[in-house]
This record gives structure tokens, C-alpha cells and sequence, in this order.
């Protein structure tokens, strides 16, 4: 959806919700959260919560799940018509659209600068000069995830990938094929790493599309000849097929985020690895980092601040860090869990640590949604055949850049 087309959904049930219904009061004990968390997440953040209920029985927090798209644009109508949650939790590229549209107060009306101090700088996301999201997790960073069985360590550079992947791909008597490498290659998220490896990327400064770019080029001839010149990986992929195939053992490498790893069987059954580095630029293939915490409905009433400042210290909160961190792979945005020697001493936490450290925070630009948008129908024609990615590059840019001035940005 556009961002003119989103404003105009908001004024329209804005106008109808205005007309139905006065803006709610929730009970100054109650505060009601919004989010995306999913899997393993949402199990481990049902159970936080239910902990923090039974511990200050005077006080209730209320978790209620929504799909990504939905939950930003729900939360956007609601936020403007005078309701919604108090709560909303989701992923840093929301910021400028809920900042934008007022859906969301500053961070600094509610905490002052000793509490943002113990967090990263990650983990106190500002579009601005003001803070509008507080994360309990910096991740979604890519890495590269072998299994044990079939190597013993992964490539360190794309040429090693290349040697290792001829290797890797064999058929059996039966004409089954496994292959190298398996990932989702149809979204362009998972595409970032090699663009970033060939030194290019999506947006500048000014939130202005870099897309027809030689770098951009370069990038998808070589994850086209992974698949068409190589053959390590299979002609047509997308996320459930790939995570089937490598838990499968149909391919012996695997791109993927922190939130399919446990499932993955690490450090046991796979283990992690640094994206390669890229030794045609001496550059290291650099995954979208992406900050996951939590802004402020502009419609909490300042009364409920204190109740506020408690549950989100406690749901951002060391404890529940480094709870995370064991469990679920992700890299705490506290100061002091980075240090805990449960994590400190965790070689799968360290690795993916450094994963972080070696990626691109994403974009809080409004203009990114667009810019993804753009990318999308020309990248996956370079795989379906019916554009070179010459052709794709320049249309990338072309339709990012007609989707930006279409949303009024």
C-alpha cells in the first residue's frame, strides 16, 4: 500500500471510528501491547508476560498478536482515530511511518537519558533527533548455516563458496539432487548480502533509490550464475521450500535469520558462519540489520507513564535479554548482557555478535517500503529469465523512484 493510499484508509476510518466510539481510557492498571513476535518468540514472550501478571498482581498486561502489514497499518488507523493499544512492538523501518502519521509520542516524554544510556546505540531507535522505539533485541541478521554432517566448515569467501558449492552438489542413484546452498533467493531481503558484498546499496543519505547501479549489476549476475553457470543451488526457491530442503539434508548450506536456527539443530546438528567475503571487492557480505522493540501509542494518557516505564524496563530488561538470547539467538541491546558470561561465553552468541557488527542497520527512511517494492517484480524476472540484470537494475530504479513520488514523499 502506498503511503497516499494508507493516509487516506486512515482518514476514512478515522472519520468512522471518531463517529462511533469516544477515545478509551484503559484502566490506569492495564496496558495492552501489540505485536508481531511469532514461533518460538511469541512462546517465550507469552510466557514473560505471564510472569510479570502473576508477580504485580495489581497490575495486567495484555498481549494480543498481529501479522506484520496488518498490525502497521491497524495500528496507524487506530492510533489516529484515538485508539488502539499502548503498546505496539515491531521491527525499526515502522518508525518514520508511525512518527509520520502521529500514531506514536517520543520515548523521551517518558524516560529520561540515564535509562537510554544502558541500552546500545541500536537499541534506542531515533528518526529526527527523537527516540521512538525501545528494542529488547537487535537481529534478522542473515548468516550462513552449514550442516556438520556434509562439511566440516563453511567458505570464507564467494570463490570458496563456488569451489566448495561444485563439490557440495551431487546427485544420487535415485536422480535426486543435493545441493550446496538453499535459501530463499526470491526475496530481495535475503539478496542484500550480496549487494552489500559487491559495495552496493539501496537507498542514500537522503533516502534516494541507488538501484541502477554497476554494483547492482554485478550482484545479481552473481547469484544468477550460483544457480545457472554453477548449478549449486536449486532453479527456483522460496522460504518454506528451502527450509524444508536443508532440514532435510537436500542441501548442505543454508541462508537464514536467528529466528529458523533452533530449528535448525545449532550448534549440534549445523552450525553458524560469517557471510563470505567477497575477495573481487575486499568486501564482507553484509546482511540488513534490524532493530525489534517497542513504541508509544500517542494516545496512552500520561496518567498510566508509571505503570508504562515499569513493564517496558522489565520487558526490555536484562533478565528477559539474555533469556532471549539463550533461546532464541538474538544479540541484547542491554550494555550489561553483552558482557554476561552466559553470553559472552557462548561461541553460537558470540558468532552471531559478530554477524552483527559485520551488517547494515536497515533504513528507518519512510521511503524503504517503496524502495522494496521497487526492487521486487525486476529481481525476480532476472530469475524467471525475462530481464538481464542490466535491464532489472534500471527498472528497479525507474519504479522506486515513480513509487516514492507516488506516495507523496
Amino acid at each position: 500500500m502506498s503511503a497516499r493510499a494508507l493516509f487516506l484508509r486512515v482518514l476514512l476510518a478515522a472519520a468512522l471510528l471518531a463517529g462511533a466510539c469516544s477515545p478509551p481510557r484503559e484502566a490506569a492498571n492495564r496496558v495492552v501491547i501489540w505485536h508481531q513476535k511469532a514461533g518460538a518468540e511469541r512462546a517465550f514472550f507469552e510466557q514473560i508476560v505471564a510472569e510479570y501478571n502473576r508477580a504485580n498482581p495489581g497490575e495486567t498486561v495484555k498481549a494480543v498478536y498481529r501479522e506484520g502489514e496488518e498490525l502497521r497499518d491497524s495500528f496507524i488507523i487506530a492510533a489516529v482515530a484515538g485508539q488502539g493499544p499502548d503498546l505496539v512492538f515491531g521491527p525499526a523501518d515502522n518508525i518514520a511511518v508511525f512518527a509520520g502519521t502521529k500514531a506514536i509520542r517520543p520515548w523521551s516524554e517518558v524516560f529520561g537519558g540515564e535509562f537510554f544510556a544502558g541500552f546500545t546505540e541500536q537499541g534506542v531507535v531515533r528518526w529526527k533527533g527523537h527516540p521512538w522505539l525501545l528494542a529488547d533485541q537487535t537481529g534478522n541478521q542473515l548468516m550462513l548455516v552449514y550442516d556438520r554432517q556434509a562439511m566440516a566448515g563453511a567458505p570464507a569467501t564467494l570463490d570458496d563458496l563456488v569451489a566448495m558449492g561444485k563439490d557440495l552438489t551431487v546427485r544420487d542413484t535415485q536422480g535426486t539432487t543435493r545441493y550446496a546452498l538453499t535459501w530463499n533467493y526470491s526475496e530481495p531481503f535475503f539478496f542484500i548480502p550480496f549487494l552489500t558484498g559487491f559495495g552496493g546499496w539501496i537507498m542514500d543519505d537522503a533516502g534516494r533509490p541507488t538501484l541502477d547501479t554497476p554494483e547492482m549489476r554485478a550482484a545479481l549476475q552473481f547469484v544468477l550464475d550460483l544457480r545457472d553457470k554453477h548449478g549449486v543451488m536449486p532453479q527456483y526457491e522460496d522460504y518454506a521450500t528451502a527450509n524444508l530442503m536443508f532440514l532435510r539434508r537436500r542441501a548442505a548450506m543454508i541462508i537464514d535469520g536467528p529466528w529458523s536456527w533452533a530449528g535448525y539443530g545449532v550448534p549440534g546438528r549445523s552450525m553458524l558462519a560469517l557471510l563470505p567475503l567477497n575477495t573481487a571487492t575486499g568486501l564482507r557480505c553484509r546482511p540488513m540489520l534490524a532493530a525489534k522493540g517497542y513504541s508509544l501509542n500517542v494516545n496512552t494518557p500520561p496518567e498510566k507513564f508509571g505503570l508504562i516505564r515499569r513493564v517496558v524496563a522489565h520487558l526490555t530488561g536484562p533478565e528477559v535479554q539474555l533469556g532471549m538470547a539463550r533461546k532464541l539467538f538474538t544479540t541484547p541491546t542491554r550494555r550489561t548482557v553483552l558482557e554476561e558470561p552466559d553470553f559472552r561465553d557462548n561461541p553460537v552468541l558470540q558468532l552471531a555478535l559478530e554477524q552483527a557488527k559485520n551488517s547494515v542497520a536497515m533504513p528507518a527512511a519512510p521511503q524503504l517500503r517503496h524502495i522494496w517494492d521497487g526492487i521486487r517484480g525486476p529481481y525476480r524476472r532476472v530469475f524467471a529469465g525475462d530481464m538481464t540484470p542490466d535491464e532489472a537494475a534500471r527498472a528497479m530504479q525507474k519504479d522506486a523512484e515513480e513509487r516514492i513520488a507516488g506516495g507523496g514523499l
